[in-house]
């Protein structure tokens, strides 16, 4: 049955007696007025009956009242009792034993009333105080009431902030209880540390980076609050404080021609950059944002407005203007082509060359990948890893790379590129270096059909100057010679049966010293052809071995050779012709790096180096990887007509051998052990000043 039944049902009672009550009296009254003296004894008999069940009937109305009274009181204080066991409340006394624990406490503390009631509140909880429980018990007793804050622990353990409303319960002059109200405020404290951590971020921000915010009153023309404007303005750190100590008249004045520029433009917020300068004299740049509030009329009443100081951003803003300008100057006239790419190969930049050579558009390149536009019938897959094999062997790994590359109207372009990389900002970039080989390639060409027609004029000279050196050289012995020969024929064939001995004796004699002058003539000739006149002189051997280099791989066969040098000094000083000596080592390097060549796939690795051997002389070395010689062709290396190239003539290794000789030096040829040839050669050494 509803809490309220008990009250509707004692109204309707009370309701019916009081109109039971009225009805009899009106009865009564009705019936005592028809009676007429004199009155017969039954009448007042019912007169009498009528007024006492009147009687009865306001007793009994008297009672319902009083009854109703009663009881709306009991159902609100059962009602009362309910709502104070729905709020957090219990009862301890002054041990600190839980008397009461209401249904509040056990939403609030996951115990049960059953498991609290009994138990001390200190052990139950575990409650921290801020202040021992005696000296706490001290002031309730004193002051009636107190309010603290305490730490207690939920049932599973979790952490509570509670906020006590303690109030005494006197039970005589020694005993006293303790009625807890008790306020969960875990919530709320985390959300007010919350924001003190906030604010203090906020002010640390603030402070670190230098920011001025102020808030200023339009009515009034007055700053109302500003932050610490110490960093902002370069205050040392005596000026301390916030306020408007740090506003000015030029401040006052910038906020006002904020405002009207704001206004006149019909916006409510502004950006701009002003100048200011420190208190040392120092120019400074700042940056500055405001925003007007307005009142419900529409009329400016409040400023909020920030000030940063940003001279040394806008300083690193022109220096990266001015590195961005520098960097197009040098696309746009860089003479190679060159490509900026990222770490997977996609082009971010590329120079107007590039552009020009591909025969793409400005920014058409852009966001391609590198290795689609190599012309390869492997396709890209296998020129991305020749590029990483490539890249793994370093700066001096198998540079320049040659290549074809393929146009955006499909031609095909050779080209020989360089590739490095850096880090920027942490990202790995790659840039790679592209020259156009067509007008090297078309230059080489004419240089060798130049190189062997000058050969060939040169070899036809060389037999027309050496037939006639011969033929004017020759005659004289030859004709002598054939003329003794006669004569000792028509000696033989005489009638006389004497034969002169001693005569045929001496034109024997004489034609053999007329051909051994014949022979001499030749041996002079070819000795003078070979050697020549030496121009001796003192030359630094490694510039004149770098040289004789870039001259012999000066083409496009030596393209993938690794050309390395290993120089026991390198202010070594020798005595000789430069011109003959460059001649040995340019035959000697072309000669390694077509038989490297030669061999197709491989390692191309070409080593020149020096050591000093005995008696004042210095060994040149010369090794290279490639197939090495036989040996049936050691033998006959350095002999005329010796020869591995199917074009070659077999005189370079000769006259390079006889070359060496006139120097004072020997020259020698070996295979190496792991593969390849090895040419050596010695030179005499200069003597150095501090010997002399």
């Amino acid at each position: 049955m509803p809490r309220g039944w008990p009250r509707m049902a004692t109204d309707r009672r009370t309701i019916g007696l009081t109109a039971l009550f009225a009805a009899i009296i009106v009865v009564a009254i009705l019936k005592a007025a028809h009676l007429t003296p004199p009155s017969d004894r039954s009448g007042a008999v019912e007169v009498a009956l009528l007024v006492f069940a009147g009687l009865l009937s306001a007793a009994a109305m008297v009672w319902s009242w009083r009854s109703h009274l009663i009881e709306r009181d009991r159902v609100e204080r059962r009602e009362l009792v309910d709502a104070a066991e729905l709020a957090a409340v219990m009862v301890v006394d002054e041990e600190g034993t839980i008397r009461h624990w209401s249904r509040g406490c056990e939403e609030l503390y996951g115990w049960p009333a059953a498991a609290a009631v009994g138990r001390r509140r200190v052990d139950l909880l575990d409650t921290q105080t801020p202040e021992p429980v005696e000296a706490l018990w001290h002031r309730l007793r004193v002051a009636g009431r107190v309010s603290i804050e305490l730490v207690e622990r939920h049932r599973d353990g979790h952490e509570l902030i509670i906020h006590d409303h303690a109030k005494i319960i006197r039970h005589g002059a020694d005993h006293h209880s303790a009625v807890i109200a008790v306020t969960d405020v875990t919530e709320w404290r985390r959300a007010e540390e919350a924001l003190r951590l906030s604010e203090a971020r906020l002010a640390t921000s603030v402070a670190v980076q230098g920011i001025f915010i102020y808030e200023y009153d339009l009515i009034a023309g007055q700053p109302i609050w500003t932050t610490s404007g110490e960093t902002f303005f370069g205050l040392d750190g005596e000026e301390t404080g916030t306020g408007p100590r740090y506003w000015s008249e030029a401040l006052d004045a910038q906020v006002r021609e904020v405002v009207a520029t704001t206004t006149a433009s019909g916006q409510d917020r502004a950006h701009f950059d002003f100048d200011f300068r420190h208190p040392d004299g120092a120019a400074r740049r700042g940056e500055g944002w405001a925003r007007i509030i307005r009142n419900r009329e529409g009329r400016p009443v409040r400023l909020l407005g920030t000030h940063l100081d940003v001279t040394e951003r806008r300083e690193r803003e022109q220096e990266l203007r001015a590195g961005e300008a520098e960097r197009r100057a040098i696309l746009a006239t860089v003479p190679d082509a060159m490509f900026v790419c990222d770490e997977r190969g996609h082009v971010r930049a590329c120079s107007a060359t590039a552009r020009q050579l591909l025969g793409y558009g400005e920014g058409e390149l852009i966001g391609h990948q590198l290795s689609d536009l190599v012309d390869d019938p492997r396709g890209p897959a296998a020129v991305r890893r020749d590029l990483a094999r490539a890249r793994q062997l370093g700066p001096g790994g198998q540079w320049p790379v040659p290549i074809s590359v393929r146009r955006a109207d499909g031609e095909s372009v050779p080209i020989s590129f360089v590739l490095g990389d850096a880090y920027v900002d942490g990202a790995r970039m790659y840039v790679v270096f592209g020259r156009d080989m067509r007008p090297t390639i078309a230059t080489e060409e004419r240089f060798h059909r130049l190189t062997n027609d000058l050969a060939q004029v040169s070899r036809l000279g060389m037999m027309g100057e050496m037939a006639g050196a011969l033929a004017h050289e020759l005659s004289q012995p030859l004709s002598a010679i054939v003329n003794f020969l006669g004569a000792v024929d028509l000696m033989l064939d005489g009638d006389d049966e004497r034969v002169d001995i001693a005569r045929l004796r001496q034109a024997l004699q004489r034609a053999s010293e007329q051909a051994s002058r014949a022979g001499e003539i030749i041996r002079r000739l070819r000795a003078f052809i070979l050697r020549g006149e030496a121009d001796m002189r003192a030359e630094p051997l490694t510039s004149l071995v770098r040289e004789a280099a870039a001259l012999a791989l000066f083409n496009s066969s030596s393209f993938g050779i690794r050309l390395s040098y290993d120089f026991e000094n390198e202010g070594r000083v020798v005595l000789g012709d430069r011109i003959q000596i460059q001649q040995v080592l340019v035959n000697l390097i072309r000669n390694a790096a077509d038989a490297m060549t030669a061999q197709g796939e491989g390692r191309r690795e070409l080593l020149i180096a020096t050591k000093m051997a005995r008696d004042n002389l210095i060994e040149v070395i010369v090794k290279d990887s490639g197939p090495g010689i036989a040996s049936e062709m050691l033998e006959r290396l350095f002999s005329p007509f010796a020869t591995t190239k199917r074009e070659g003539l077999g005189f370079g290794l000769a006259i390079s051998r006889r070359i060496i000789e006139a120097h004072g030096g020997q020259m020698s040829a070996t295979s190496a052990p792991d593969g390849g040839a090895v040419f050596r050669f010695t030179l005499p050494v200069m003597e150095e000043e501090g010997a002399r």
